[in-house]
């Protein structure tokens, strides 16, 4: 078991490529001069209204009976599909991304305004780098996990797929205290602000 590790600022790049694809530009995709200023204008606005902030930790795995996980703490996952993923794991990675609110709020205030194309634009690049955040933080965990001979899988799983009910982003809550980097949970389980990620990873032992 290990305490929560929080990094307060995240060091991004603009994940560029992957927005394009977003917005269903491939990467031969030749937009007229207007429309190029346009996409580069906005992402730039965009992208100086992300804050990345994100946590981890790495809590023990008790008992895997192939239905559930017990994990340290006396919690408990229900769900087959982590269960499988996580056979030949003693531990798991939990964490927590956000990218604060200010893009999201600009996002529907365009919107509101009928600037649809921005509103769709701000909405791209905060959802790559909400993912780009969690990616960072994968990297850095597993590079720090190999130095104690343990390794972290590239794949991670988050509340809501596959039969891991959304139920679980509680769970996150009381695992991680993500209300340290802004982050809270509706009514209806969905985290706020919107930009937001909770995954899962698994940790093996190095032979």
């Amino acid at each position: 078991m290990s305490s929560i590790v929080l990094m307060p600022n995240l060091p991004l790049a603009l994940p560029e490529r992957q927005i394009r694809s977003r917005l269903g530009h491939a990467a031969e995709t030749r937009l007229e001069p207007e429309q190029a200023a346009f996409l580069q204008e906005k992402m730039r606005l965009a992208f100086a209204l992300v804050k990345a902030q994100g946590l981890y930790r790495c809590l023990d795995i008790l008992s895997n009976d192939g239905e559930s996980l017990l994990l340290a703490e006396q919690s408990r996952i229900y769900s087959r599909d982590l269960a499988k993923m996580l056979r030949d794991s003693q531990q798991v990675w939990l964490a927590a991304v956000t990218i604060g609110p200010s893009l999201g709020e600009q996002s529907a205030e365009l919107f509101a305004q009928g600037q649809a194309a921005a509103a769709a634009v701000y909405d791209a690049v905060g959802s790559e780098c909400a993912d780009a955040s969690m990616d960072f933080l994968q990297e850095y965990a597993g590079t720090q996990l190999r130095r104690s001979a343990r390794s972290l899988s590239k794949f991670r799983f988050s509340p809501g797929y596959g039969d891991w009910s959304l139920e679980a982003q509680k769970d996150f809550f009381a695992w991680l205290k993500p209300e340290s980097i802004g982050l809270q949970l509706s009514d209806k389980l969905l985290l706020l602000p919107e930009k937001s990620v909770t995954a899962l990873a698994a940790i093996r032992t190095l032979d």
